[in-house]
């Protein structure tokens, strides 16, 4: 006979969190809502106060809600922060040991695929940011720092109009890795002979990129900027170490 394992117990401090949870994420609590005060809630679970504040600071952690003390203090609802998600995915693939090719490769699968989709639906907003954002680079020629950061927005706007939130979401996540490093091999490589040929061909590929997805041709779309990366990758690649893993903390500057 097969003895059945009993499922793990649940502090009721988790359990409690998870409720909480469930009314933010399915909307029932919005950014800017307050929650009940503490006694009311203490009420409401029947815990004790100690717990509640456990689970509160759970939720906390977790940037859903944010408490202030005081005589008006409390806690509420606070906005989805990317950021924050960011920093925390950051943080899991450089304990995992991720490198920077890996991170590449991740883009080379979503980005061709998100411009494919963005092809396909014909959105005339999409075209005008992108339009928008080849011009901004164009001004930005003497301005590494800001070049490099343009570099990176056209990515995001291929994921942010592509139509599937969950793709956004997920190049979201790693946007930040790939930011700075894109930005950082812009400004170390600026001055180097040859340079400025591979500029004028990244600007000429995003400009192409522009006219097929005005064609409606979503396989050319997707072919032509998973081409696009490979070759942007090349450069990367050339002034990191790809396959040293990713280091996205970075230390406090020195006090003076």
């Amino acid at each position: 006979m097969i003895k059945r394992q009993a499922p793990p117990r649940v502090k009721v401090a988790e359990r409690i969190a998870a409720e909480l949870r469930r009314e933010i994420v399915t909307g029932n609590l919005r950014p800017g809502d307050r929650l009940h005060p503490e006694r009311q809630l203490q009420e409401q679970f029947n815990i004790s106060r100690p717990t509640l504040r456990e689970a509160l600071r759970m939720l906390e952690s977790e940037s859903l809600i944010e408490v202030t003390r005081g005589q008006r203090g409390g806690a509420c609802v606070t906005a989805l922060n990317p950021d924050v998600l960011a920093r925390q995915v950051g943080v899991c693939l450089q304990i995992e040991g991720v490198t920077l090719q890996d991170v590449w490769q991740c883009r080379t699968i979503m980005e061709p695929a998100a411009a494919a989709l963005l092809t396909a639906s014909g959105n005339r907003a999409a075209i005008a940011a992108m339009e928008e954002n080849i011009a901004a680079a164009a001004a930005a020629e003497d301005d590494p720092v800001r070049y490099g950061q343009l570099t990176s927005r056209f990515s995001h706007i291929l994921t942010e109009y592509c139509g599937n939130k969950t793709i956004h979401i997920l190049s979201t996540l790693i946007a930040g890795i790939v930011d700075r490093q894109t930005v950082d091999v812009t400004v170390k490589t600026y001055a180097r002979a040859g340079v400025d040929r591979m500029r004028k061909w990244n600007v000429r590929s995003r400009e192409r990129m522009v006219e097929i997805v005005r064609s409606g041709d979503a396989a050319e779309a997707q072919a032509h900027w998973h081409k696009h990366l490979e070759v942007a990758g090349e450069v990367v690649f050339s002034s990191y170490r790809a396959q040293m893993p990713i280091d996205v903390v970075q230390l406090p500057a020195a006090a003076e």
